[in-house]
């Protein structure tokens, strides 16, 4: 009697954390669905509550245009082929000048680590260069570059280097200086330390400032736009406004914000990535 008590009891056990896990997974979900929910709700209705008002009159079309009328204009850019052409080239500049800022800016700041002599030196010229506003630069920027594309890469590059460049550094310098010792302590060199401690260590600061910097990617090659361009998506804003063209304008931003989610949902996927890379 005994021994089956005691051997039921594992089979009672799992079968109460399974149950435990299961019930989590659904409330996670619910909640997730929930909010998805609520999000879709509050658009609906905002957009709902906006096309009302215009076509009653009480909110003014001119200044304010209406969700049908920016739905008109992305159909009709899309049908010419214009959206998809502003699309790419914001989409190029922004990951290209990317690529260079936020990923050359993260690779500076680890290798800052081998000389704190250098990272003090270097630490009052890289804060008056992040104080610089980039709509400040663009317009030299568009004189020494020119009007094409590689300006607005410089921009966006500028947008991003300095937030990389503080943010991978500064997960550099919180490595476990006991684990450092611990490796040197077996005759590791610095750049065994460097590569297989301080690197994965920095990682989630690194990560951190690839995400922080997605926005600002995005916004300088807007700003390249705004000051010389002939197609992009900032220069379709641009465009809009000095016609006085408010539905071309919010469909603009409203392309901006789907560019946005879009390069989040990137960073979010290279993130999980590298992370799980990481922990092989």
């Amino acid at each position: 009697m005994t021994m089956n008590s005691v051997s039921t009891r594992p089979t009672v056990s799992a079968t109460a954390n399974r149950s435990t896990r299961e019930t989590f997974f659904r409330s996670a979900n619910a909640r997730r669905y929930t909010l998805l929910f609520l999000q879709v709700a509050i658009v609906v209705m905002l957009l709902g509550g906006w096309e009302l008002g215009v076509r009653s009159g009480s909110i003014n079309a001119f200044l304010f245009s209406s969700p049908s009328q920016v739905w008109d204009v992305l159909v009709q850019r899309f049908q010419t082929g214009e959206m998809l052409t502003d699309i790419r080239v914001t989409a190029v500049e922004t990951l290209v000048g990317f690529a260079v800022g936020a990923i050359g800016g993260s690779i500076l700041g680890l290798l800052l680590w081998y000389s704190r002599f250098i990272s003090d030196l270097a630490a009052p010229f890289i804060a008056a260069i992040g104080s610089i506003p980039v709509l400040a630069i663009a317009p030299m920027t568009i004189i020494w570059f020119g009007t094409e594309m590689l300006s607005k890469v410089v921009i966006v590059a500028f947008s991003c280097v300095v937030v990389s460049l503080t943010t991978s550094y500064k997960g550099a310098m919180r490595t476990d200086p006991d684990l450092i010792n611990l490796l040197r302590s077996f005759n590791a060199g610095r750049g065994t330390i460097f590569f297989k401690l301080v690197v994965p260590s920095a990682m989630l600061w690194v990560l951190s400032g690839l995400r922080l910097n997605v926005g600002f990617a995005l916004v300088g090659a807007i700003v390249g736009e705004y000051i010389s361009s002939d197609s992009g998506v900032g220069h379709m804003i641009l465009l809009g406004s000095s016609n006085f063209g408010m539905n071309i304008v919010l469909a603009g931003i409203v392309l901006v914000m789907l560019m946005m989610l879009c390069f989040n949902a990137l960073v979010a996927f290279l993130e999980r990535l590298i992370l799980s890379w990481d922990r092989k």
